[in-house]
């Protein structure tokens, strides 16, 4: 109805209001012409009458002019504008402005519009142009005629009310049109939207008659078609959905049968990630054990007197354990990674000493390249702060290994900076640079992937196993840091790492001597950086530094030979360019004048020495460790000949740190391993250490409910009473009144086990192999003694082999030539054969082949330290057989590892006065 009406509506108004105004507009129109067409008629009579003297005239057509229709006032005036008579009452003012008489010049009638009139004025003249009196005359005068609005407005009215009643008539006729069509349409829509609502409620079966036209019936035949077709689709809806259940419950029984599959598979990848654990326990402990012997009796027969090719010799296979050592770590460490197991130890720390260490250890690889070395701590970087130690050794080690393996020529740089500090907490950045090879961008993209290297072809000339980088990363980031690179082509590397650490609330208040506040040391080295480290070393002590940077103004300083000339001279050689002769010529030039310290390795001492024929050069190693150059610089302040050194050196009662005599530490070791066991034995000796050896956990519980020890070193796989077994039952003997510190010596060196042995009240560990630094490191640290190793004088040995079943000159070598221990581990071996052949008999026979690799891997082991080759490798052979379980082969490996068996001891019985 609205749509419809409006249209109409608005076309209807839009026409009677343009038909009204016309109305209007001609109504006014026709008053108007009304009212000149009876001034022209009644201007010429009275023309006639002013012109012919007939005045009395005038009046009588004023009242006929009144007569006429509308005409409410009549007035004829003279050219003057007086007023000559006047029919009607006084007619309505005009708007103010408009003259009454029109100008002589006005030849038509003049139209003035007042309130409700309309004063039409007219000239008089003659009725024609040939009128005798028009030329002389002209216009005679005006007549004005008022005519009334009051008819007009009722015309007015009525025209308005004859448009608004035809647009009524057609808004009327229009709503009954719209109507009769709406209602038709309307009853189709309404019947149409009942069918959608009955097709929204599900039934589908309702159809409509086609009963309309035009568009609402094809609308009626759509919605027909369109319920047909819901119709057939809910239908194979229905059936899909019942296809579908019958689907989903045969599903649903294959997922549960492998959701059983699946927590049988859970089972057994736990279990299977249980016996990974425990095979990389295992796997540690085997490969530890033998490198254990290797590497401990290599080192003491490198401190034996020997020739300079077995020398070579031992350095090999020293070199070739430790790089196996290292590998085995790396892939022990990354399966801890990756089985989330490596958790990071929390305790006070000397960062510092930590980066001068790793330098340190890798100073001969460094000076076997021609490399500087030096390290950067700046003096904002707190030195004592809580972290994990070792952790942070490895990432360094691998970082500063890696940068010195791609940089042939140049300097390796390490500096400590801090990166952000709040209250105790604080991120040290840790940066090592080199002037290596450098590493593209795509290089450096896959440089921190598992097993993946820059060069992986088989070309290559850097070994590893890709895994340093990758262990670094998540040691990195347990320690909530980040790790990075900064590299190009050609123009060295600079690697990057930041850890988060707590300070240790630790504060030095030690003053400074007068001896340092005094002191004024002159440093040289060709290389800035090393000069800057050695200068930042000796400011911390209050020192006074000159720096030189010539060798030159070195020789100036001292020929000036001025009072106030330095206490002490530090002369760096550079690995690159020694100039050895300059250096020697400067000792000749200061003949003792001033104490002198090279800043350099043993070989430049060495050389130095041979140059000046002088055995009392000082050395200073590089890279320089800080407190130790101190202690080396205090010493040789002390002990120089110069009387002016003297009297500075007697303002100091503090004495450099000595070398402190072999102290007498008791030690009990126990361990199941003959070999190992002698091993320990062997070391401690060589330390001075009274030691107490055991072969089980039993005898020395036994031993140490007798006598107190200061130390107890367990191993932890012992058969009957293991070292964590042994370690509670002595924690329970003591009580509280007492405290062995107790060290286990273990192969795994895994971090749950670690933390293990910490629970049950061990104080630390040892791994496999031993390493004899760490040993003193351990004994000092624990017992508060001072202990060193010393070099033992043997004889020579003797490099011809035998065909015997016994190597008496293979024992003396594997026995650090030392008679009777050689001699002494081939008496323990011998009268273990004879039980050991009978158990070996038995347990073939019974088919007992995991007791009998048990057995030979024992006896296996003890093969390895005593002369006895052929029995080794018959031992070897069938402890592998057993491994592999290749039964074909086990017999034939144990008849061949008995007749071994046989022949030493036929060679034992034969030289029985030899071992006895």
């Amino acid at each position: 109805m609205l749509f419809s009406s409006v249209p109409v509506l608005f076309i209807g108004v839009l026409l009677a209001t343009f038909f009204v105004q016309q109305r209007f507009h001609d109504l006014e129109q026709s008053l108007e012409k009304q009212g000149e067409m009876i001034a022209t008629a009644f201007s010429h009579g009275i023309f006639e009458s002013l012109t012919q003297r007939q005045g009395h005239t005038i009046p009588f057509y004023a009242q006929r002019i009144l007569e006429e229709d509308n005409v409410r006032s009549v007035a004829v005036y003279d050219l003057d504008g007086e007023l000559l008579t006047r029919a009607g009452p006084k007619m309505r003012p005009l708007e103010p402005g408009v003259s009454l008489i029109p100008p002589p010049s006005t030849k038509s009638a003049l139209k003035r519009v007042t309130l409700s009139t309309i004063r039409i004025i007219h000239p008089i003249y003659p009725a024609s142009s040939y009128h005798p009196l028009a030329a002389k005359h002209g216009t005679a005068g005006w007549i004005e005629i008022e005519v009334d609005r009051s008819n007009l407005l009722i015309e007015e009215y009525r025209s308005i009310l004859y448009a608004v009643s035809a647009l009524a008539i057609a808004i009327i006729l229009n709503a009954i049109i719209a109507v009769r069509f709406s209602s038709g349409i309307g009853s189709v829509v309404q019947r149409l939207r009942q069918a959608l609502k009955q097709i929204a409620a599900g039934n589908l079966q309702v159809r409509l008659e086609e009963d309309a036209y035009g568009e609402l019936r094809d609308l009626q035949v759509s919605l027909n078609q369109v319920g047909s077709t819901l119709l057939k689709g809910q239908q194979d809806l229905q059936q899909n959905v019942h296809q579908a259940e019958e689907d989903l419950r045969q599903t649903m029984e294959t997922i549960e049968i492998q959701n059983i599959e699946l927590d049988l598979a859970r089972k057994e990848a736990l279990e299977a990630s249980r016996i990974k654990s425990e095979f990389l326990a295992n796997m540690s402990h085997e490969i530890r054990t033998p490198l254990n012997g290797i590497i401990g009796f290599t080192n003491l027969l490198l401190k034996s007197p020997i020739s300079a090719t077995q020398k070579d010799y031992l350095d090999t296979i020293q070199k070739s354990s430790k790089n196996l050592l290292s590998i085995i770590n790396d892939v022990l460490d990354f399966s801890k990674i990756e089985a989330g197991m490596l958790v990071l130890d929390q305790a006070p720390l000397n960062f510092q000493e930590i980066v001068e260490e790793v330098l340190t250890i890798h100073a001969p690889l460094a000076y076997e390249k021609r490399l500087e070395q030096v390290s950067l701590f700046y003096s904002d970087v707190p030195t004592l702060i809580i972290g994990d130690s070792l952790r942070l050794q490895q990432i360094l080690t691998n970082l500063v290994n890696n940068a010195i393996k791609f940089t042939e020529q140049g300097e390796v740089v390490v500096r400590v900076m801090l990166d952000h500090q709040k209250d105790d907490a604080v991120i040290i950045k840790v940066s090592v640079s080199d002037t290596g090879i450098g590493l593209s961008k795509e290089e450096q993209r896959a440089l921190f992937n598992a097993f993946r290297q820059a060069d992986t072809s088989t070309a290559r000339r850097f070994g590893g196993t890709g895994l340093g980088l990758v262990i670094s990363k998540h040691l990195v980031e347990l320690m909530r840091g980040q790790i990075g690179l900064e590299s190009e082509p050609g123009q060295g590397s600079t690697f990057w790492f930041t850890f988060r650490a707590d300070i240790q609330n630790t504060r030095d208040t030690q003053e400074p001597s007068p001896l340092e506040q005094r002191c004024n040391v002159a440093i040289y080295d060709h290389n800035a950086t090393v000069r800057a480290n050695l200068r930042n070393a000796l400011q911390k002590r209050h020192m006074n530094v000159t720096e030189f940077s010539d060798l030159k103004g070195l020789t100036a300083l001292i020929q000036n030979n001025s009072s106030e000339g330095p206490h002490a001279m530090i002369i760096g050689v550079s690995p690159q360019k020694p100039l050895y002769s300059d250096v020697a010529n400067l000792y000749r030039v200061n003949q003792d004048r001033l104490p002198i310290a090279i800043l350099g390795n043993p070989e430049d001492q060495k050389v130095i020495g041979e140059l000046t024929n002088r055995t009392d050069i000082h050395l200073i190693n590089k890279p320089i460790c800080q407190q130790k150059a101190y202690q080396q610089l205090l010493g040789l302040l002390k002990s120089s000949p110069n009387p002016s050194q003297k009297t500075l050196a007697q303002d100091n009662q503090t004495s450099p740190q000595g070398l402190p005599g072999k102290a007498r530490v008791k030690v009990i070791a126990v361990d199941d391993n003959d070999a190992n066991l002698k091993l320990l034995q062997v070391l401690l000796h060589g330390l001075g250490v009274e030691v107490f050896a055991c072969d089980s956990g039993i005898k020395a519980l036994e031993q140490m409910e007798h006598q107190s020890f200061d130390l107890a070193i367990l191993d932890i796989r012992m058969p009957v009473m293991d070292g964590i077994e042994v370690a509670k039952r002595i924690r329970e003997m003591e009580g509280e009144a007492k405290r062995t510190p107790i060290i286990a010596l273990t192969a795994h060196a895994m971090d749950n086990e670690k933390q293990e042995l910490l629970k049950v009240g061990m104080d630390g560990y040892l791994t496999k192999p031993i390493d004899e630094a760490q040993l003193i490191q351990l004994i000092e640290r624990r017992t508060g003694e001072k202990v060193s190793s010393g070099s033992s004088q043997q004889q020579s040995p003797v490099d011809s082999k035998t065909e015997l079943a016994v190597d008496m000159d293979l024992g003396l070598k594997l026995a650090n030539y030392k008679q009777d221990l050689a001699e002494e581990m081939l008496e323990m071996l011998f009268n273990s054969l004879n039980k050991d052949k009978e158990v070996i008999q038995v347990l073939l026979e019974d088919e007992d082949f995991e007791t009998l690799q048990e057995v030979v891997h024992k006896l296996h082991g003890a093969t390895r330290y005593t002369g006895v080759p052929d029995l080794q490798k018959a031992s070897n052979e069938l402890e592998e057989c057993l491994k592999l379980d290749d039964q074909v082969r086990v017999q034939t490996c144990c008849e061949q590892l008995l007749i071994e068996i046989d022949r030493v001891l036929d060679w034992c019985q034969e030289h029985r006065n030899m071992i006895a």
